[in-house]
């Protein structure tokens, strides 16, 4: 696998726990791996609102038809 060196910056707490809890010569694989995995979810969860959106748009578009008639009445003509 191909790496790139990037600088980032970090909150100063969240800085100062990395390097205590991570040996230096595993922090860039950890940062990696949190990384990937955060965007993975990310990702997932679009696609999951997007599947819900899908599925959920006949429900909608009755309710919706329901309600038209209310839309309209009560107001002056």
């Amino acid at each position: 696998m191909q790496t790139q060196r990037i600088n980032i910056s970090l909150p100063r707490d969240l800085a100062r726990d990395l390097r205590k809890r991570i040996p230096e010569r595993s922090r860039s694989k950890f940062i990696a791996q949190a990384l990937e995995e955060k965007l993975k979810r990310k990702k997932n969860l679009k696609i999951e609102f997007i599947a819900s959106l899908k599925a959920n748009r006949k429900y909608d578009e009755e309710i919706a038809k329901e309600w038209s008639a209310l839309e309209v009445e009560g107001w002056p003509d």
